[in-house]
């Protein structure tokens, strides 16, 4: 069978790159016995890419369309923007050409509203749930009965039915990613950003926090790639792709902790020149952990404490404390050679108006404790079901059960976030605030800093 694979549209153009669609990719991997391309209408200008789709769906005549959706909108509170209106347009393009064409959607962001979007548009005829490498191709052996399949959504007598749950797979048993050039052009997304390309070590996440969808989609069990496994692909990206950066896209790359040191001390053994990125935990960093990912080719972390309060923390089910915040600040701050960033919500259950200005000292502070090289992120929390915060809006009074979580557009999308009456004041603080650090605080520093180091011939960490 001929399967094309359609990464969803962004619908905007805020980034030169793209980024690079590791779950298609997994999931052409998982489809060894089917013809199966790739295509990203993120790699062409906009709307010019439902022309280029259009020109490629009669190039490769397939017979069966799948859609990756995987954001439903940006989740910024200050850049509302709906992006899951891409998908019709792109549904639109494939029927034009072939009527009659099956389409299957999946993707996280598909997985989160699974019947909303079968319900909304009825042109879909699957919707595989969660992680699909077992599903679809189970799905293409079985197009007239997938009620058989387990983790599928489909249509019947015109109802949206489903097929029930099903396991995770094994994501240790896995290959390598395809990405040949048969399946997509990967220069399309050689980058000097660490962000494009992602490499995913594991899956799963064990914390809990109260706003958070990743234990939904993967579970909290973790599944662990071999670090060999691991840094097999990452040569590869680099000996045979010309990859000069990545990320890693695992929910927190420190847990556990002795996964990532193997993954770095197998890229240093194999003497692996590249930049990354990863996420991390600020609970018991250590300078010597740090340095390792350093050594390694680590040039980018990422810290997601949202709470300065142990109030907070605790209101966010965070499993660290605040005293832990303050030790990791300490601790990445000997470590030179590595961007920081911090990021933090504005709003938050039982959030006073001190921890607001503990936040905005932050805001300051970061940046002067690691200049060139740290930073703080602020936003407000995008509630979505399955999880905690969700429930908790309801009993607040913030959304009520009967509210469409599913926006159909940026206005509906600004009532969406975890914004109580009670914090309006607070809310405005930031809101002032953030105005004057977007259009005069950030734009100066990076000047600054831009300025500084090309007199000195270096490269600033702001430059990626």
């Amino acid at each position: 069978m001929r399967v094309i694979l359609i990464q969803q549209d962004m619908g905007r153009r805020t980034i030169k790159y793209p980024l690079f669609p590791i779950g298609l990719c997994y999931i052409a991997t998982a489809l060894k016995d089917h013809i199966v391309t790739v295509f990203d209408p993120n790699s062409f200008d906009y709307p010019a890419c439902f022309d280029k789709l259009r020109e490629e769906v009669r190039r490769f005549k397939p017979d069966i369309a799948g859609i990756s959706i995987r954001n439903v909108d940006t989740t910024q509170r200050r850049d509302l923007f709906v992006q899951f209106n891409t998908v019709q347009p792109t549904i639109d393009v494939i029927k034009e050409i072939y009527p009659d064409l099956k389409i299957i959607v999946g993707g996280t962001g598909y997985s989160i509203f699974a019947r909303e979007i079968l319900e909304r548009l009825p042109q879909i005829d699957y919707g595989v749930y969660l992680e699909g490498e077992e599903t679809t191709p189970e799905l293409l052996e079985n197009l007239d009965h997938p009620e058989r399949v387990k983790g599928v959504y489909y249509r019947k007598d015109g109802e949206v039915m489903f097929s029930g749950e099903r396991s995770v797979p094994d994501f240790s048993s896995f290959s390598i990613p395809r990405r040949d050039a048969e399946l997509l052009d990967i220069k399309k997304y050689h980058s000097p950003l660490h962000n494009v390309m992602g490499v995913q070590g594991k899956r799963g996440c064990v914390f809990t926090c109260s706003y958070c969808s990743y234990p939904f989609l993967n579970e909290r069990k973790l599944r662990l790639r071999e670090p060999e496994q691991v840094v097999d692909e990452i040569e590869q990206l680099v000996s045979d792709y010309g990859i000069k950066g990545f990320t890693f896209v695992d929910s927190v790359f420190n847990v556990p902790e002795k996964h990532a040191r193997a993954i770095c001390e197998e890229m240093i053994k194999r003497g692996i020149k590249v930049e990354w990125g990863a996420w991390i935990t600020p609970k018991d960093i250590s300078v010597d952990f740090l340095e390792l990912l350093r050594e390694a080719g680590c040039r980018h972390i990422g810290l997601s404490p949202d709470a300065v309060s142990d109030r907070g923390l605790q209101a966010l089910h965070k499993a660290f404390t605040a005293q832990d915040i303050i030790e990791s600040l300490n601790t990445v701050r000997q470590v030179k050679g590595m961007a920081v960033g911090y990021n933090f919500f504005c709003n938050y259950p039982g959030m006073g108006l001190g921890d607001a200005f503990k936040i905005l000292i932050l805001l300051f502070k970061i940046p002067l404790y690691m200049p060139g090289r740290g930073g703080v992120g602020l936003g407000w929390i995008r509630l979505e079901p399955h999880n905690k915060l969700y429930d908790i809006a309801i009993k607040e009074g913030v959304i009520d059960a009967n509210t469409n979580m599913l926006p159909r557009d940026e206005k509906e999308l600004s009532r969406l976030f975890y914004t109580p009456h009670s914090q309006r004041y607070i809310t405005l603080i930031f809101d002032i605030m953030l105005f004057m650090v977007d259009r005069i605080l950030k734009p100066t520093v990076k000047f600054l800093f831009h300025t500084i180091n090309r007199i000195r011939g270096r490269k600033s960490l702001y430059d990626s």
